[in-house]
């Protein structure tokens, strides 16, 4: 363009030379320069590039080249020389149109792509010439931008006004359209590894239904590299992503992704090495690593090798080891050389336990539940055991250690102990419902950091108190309980319960039982993984509605009033968490005596194991596997163990899919008409194995299988009494409401009254 102006502003100084020629030669005298169409340029620049100067002879070709000079400075879209006669000679006067400049770029209605990221892809820039030409590139620069984001029906006008003297402004006014959904993810180039293997590798999910399949952009590139890191594990350790496609259905509401790769060759591990180390040896260093020599190569694994080789030093007071494993790549060969090098720095003790965060709770509540003292060495594992301890507690919303270094001294370190304290005082009513239990009222006081002696607040001490209303159609309980971790100064729990009770069973028994009576309790942690306890308890249990005679198939398990108990437990455990354990066990085994005065002589023992795996990396999968067994035996003068205290199955908490109290020994009403009633047993059995997903922070989805069986007596152990069920659910954990489990059961060799299928609800809503 600049060409074809300057080309035509040659003729018209061409032109002009004809009509000087036919001028006089008094005429061909310059007598006047004029400047004319500047606004932006100083007309002083403009002088500075002419040639002609008044008072020469007119020249032509000197017009020529100003007119290609003045071109040259990249300032005018046109320049036009005109002449005419003034007094005795000429007056030329240079008519300039300037270029109009880009003033502002302005960017309005863009909610969902950042204005930074539409400026990278225009030409147009501030302080830039104006080219009208541009229109239609920088339009579609952005709706490709667009495009790519899965926002295909994305709508861009640019408005472009005068904001002054050959300067304008630019408006990129954007309306933008809804992100497709992604409809199928597919991979090209892959023989290693299957689109399925792949596919899991990522976040960016299909649509399923009505849910997911949003397009994030900043995700899919994070993908793209997990589908890189995912080839590491398999040893294509050359792979990568060559190219991704988008294809939008018709209207833009679906997209079809398309992701090539390259795999590269496979690697194995030719040799293994470890450099740096001093506490442990080499061989005690590799027996931690999981990829040894000869094995395919797993960059995912080796990171993780590097971990556990930390970990054990950590966990032995290193804090400030190092391990970075160095890889190298034999291409010829097809194997890598691993080197795990390692800095080890110095043992670590602790100088001083600095807490923080802890407006409400005592220090001395937070020393008591952490298991390193000052002077000892630092400890991970007991390091971790403490965290479990505080979040166990549920007086915190978040627990978050870190070390401090003791200047001067390179073998101490301060562990510091910063808490964010959450709600540990609750008063709840409202009313809830489950399908075990059906509608109930209840008013609830629940004191979880209660200190008895800090008046006013009565806060801040570890305490617990609770007191608990609740009246419905089939539970209403009365309850006061109170327990302190340490008591008089003793790291001794101390605590003791109240309660009244009235229960209308229905399923497998129709009856009322009405449960009067209290324990004390004491408790000790005798390591960071065990506790023991141990409970006095007297109860008095009435019954209403219940078939009392010489036909009633209850009149020998009625038992006396009264039982007085001590019951004996320890409870072992290391899981992650208390609240959603997905990793580690828990044990518990109980012993009660019942015979220390009282109506009711029995022994009674109950065993209760869980254990958690979790599948995934991110604890996005976790099986669970749980075993619980009970036995109870009368002894002295009594014949059987009371109906109170015997086993019964079958429900929400036993095994789903079956109605409550409905797996077991049974009795008629009477020998040959009425309906059968559980008597329960004095053996039970169940077994449970449960796979959870995690859908978001607040659901979870559950598949599960139920086992288990009650007998009369030991004696009557049969495995082919035992029921099964399967089934899935869900669950919630709703704030200020709190969790909800809905399962559905299906019992699997169910008798023929015992149904086909039952929905099962616990959970309650508060306001």
């Amino acid at each position: 363009m600049r060409f074809s102006r300057a080309l035509g502003g040659l003729v018209c100084a061409a032109v002009l030379v004809g009509l000087a020629s036919a001028q006089e030669t008094r005429e061909s005298i310059i007598d006047d320069i004029r400047i004319v169409g500047l606004a932006r340029i100083n007309e002083q620049l403009v002088r500075s590039q002419l040639e002609v100067q008044t008072g020469e002879v007119y020249s032509a070709r000197a017009v020529a080249r100003d007119i290609r000079r003045l071109y040259e400075l990249g300032f005018f879209t046109s320049i036009k020389v005109d002449a005419s006669p003034s007094g005795a000679g000429l007056a030329l006067t240079y008519i300039f149109e300037e270029k109009r400049v880009i003033d502002e770029i302005k960017i309005i209605g863009n909610k969902k792509v950042r204005d930074r990221a539409i400026r990278s892809v225009l030409s147009w820039r501030a302080g830039d010439s104006f080219v009208e030409d541009g229109y239609n590139d920088e339009r579609e620069a952005v709706l490709g931008l667009y495009e790519s984001k899965g926002l295909p029906n994305t709508v861009v006008d640019i408005n472009v006004e005068e904001v002054g003297p050959s300067r304008v402004r630019i408006t990129y006014e954007i309306e933008e359209g809804k992100k497709a959904r992604i409809k199928n993810i597919t991979f090209e180039g892959n023989d290693a590894i299957s689109d399925r293997k792949l596919r899991k590798s990522m976040k960016t999910r299909r649509r399923w239904f009505m849910f997911g399949g949003k397009y994030d952009e900043q995700l899919f590139e994070e993908d793209l590299n997990n589908v890189v890191r995912e080839y590491g594990n398999y040893g294509r350790l050359e792979a990568d992503v060559v190219d991704t496609s988008m294809d939008f259905a018709p209207g833009g509401k679906g997209v079809d992704i398309t992701i090539r790769v390259e795999e590269g060759p496979e690697y194995e591990v030719g040799s293994l090495e470890v450099a740096g180390n001093d506490v442990y040896d080499d061989d005690e260093v590799l027996n931690a690593i999981k990829v040894n020599a000869g094995d395919v190569h797993n960059r995912g694994q080796v990171e993780d090798d590097a971990d556990a080789i930390a970990k054990g030093h950590r966990d032995s007071g290193y804090l400030d080891i190092r391990v970075a494993p160095q890889v190298t790549l034999d291409r010829e060969n097809k194997v890598t050389n691993i080197v795990y090098n390692i800095e080890e720095g110095q043992l670590k003790y602790v100088h001083e336990v600095k807490i923080t965060g802890n407006n409400v709770t005592k220090d001395e509540v937070i020393r008591r539940e952490i298991f390193l003292m000052p002077g000892e060495r630092f400890d991970g594992a007991l390091l971790d055991a403490s965290r479990r301890r505080l979040e166990g507690t549920e007086y915190f919303e978040a627990v978050r250690f870190s070390v401090e270094d003791v200047p001067d001294d390179d073998n101490l370190a301060n562990l510091l102990v910063d808490v964010e304290e959450g709600k540990t005082g609750f008063f709840n009513f409202g009313m809830g419902y489950s399908t075990e239990e059906s509608f109930g009222g209840y008013a609830e006081l629940e004191l979880n950091n209660f200190d008895i002696t800090n008046f006013p607040t009565f806060s801040g001490g570890g305490q617990q108190l609770k007191l608990r209303l609740h009246l419905g159609s089939v539970r209403n309980e009365y309850y006061l309980s109170f327990a302190d971790p340490e008591i008089l100064g003793y790291p001794v729990l101390f605590g003791f319960d109240l309660f009244d009770q009235r229960y209308k069973y229905s399923g497998g028994a129709d009856y009322t039982e009405e449960t009067r009576g209290g324990r004390v309790r004491l408790g000790k942690v005798l390591s960071p993984y065990v506790t023991a306890r141990l409970a006095l308890q007297y109860r008095e249990v009435n019954y209403s509605d219940l078939r009392i005679g010489p036909l009633s198939p209850f009149s020998e398990f009625i038992g006396g009033d009264t039982t007085i108990s001590l019951s004996a437990g320890i409870n072992r455990t290391n899981i992650n968490s208390t609240r959603d354990p997905s990793r580690g066990w828990k044990h518990d085994l109980e012993l009660e005596v019942a015979g220390l005065g009282g109506d009711n002589d029995f022994v009674k023992f109950e065993h209760d194991t869980s254990w958690y795996k979790s599948l995934t990396r991110d604890d996005q999968w976790v099986f669970s596997w749980r075993t619980r067994e009970g036995l109870s035996v009368p002894f002295g003068d009594s014949d059987v163990v009371p109906l109170a205290d015997r086993f019964f199955a079958g429900g929400a908490s036993t095994i789903r899919g079956y109605e409550s109290r409905d797996v077991g020994p049974t009795r008629r009403t009477f020998p040959i008409i009425g309906e059968d009633e559980a008597i329960g047993g004095e053996l039970r059995v169940l077994e449970t194995i449960e796979f959870k997903y995690k859908i978001s922070d607040l659901i979870r989805a559950y598949t599960f299988a139920d086992a288990g069986g009650v007998w009369e007596t030991t004696s009557d152990f049969d495995f082919g009494d035992m029921r099964y069920s399967v089934g899935v659910g869900l669950g919630f954990n709703i704030p200020r409401i709190g969790p909800i489990r809905l399962d559905y059961g299906i019992p699997l060799n169910a008798d023929e009254d015992q149904g086909s299928g039952r929905l099962h609800l616990q959970g309650g809503f508060k306001f």
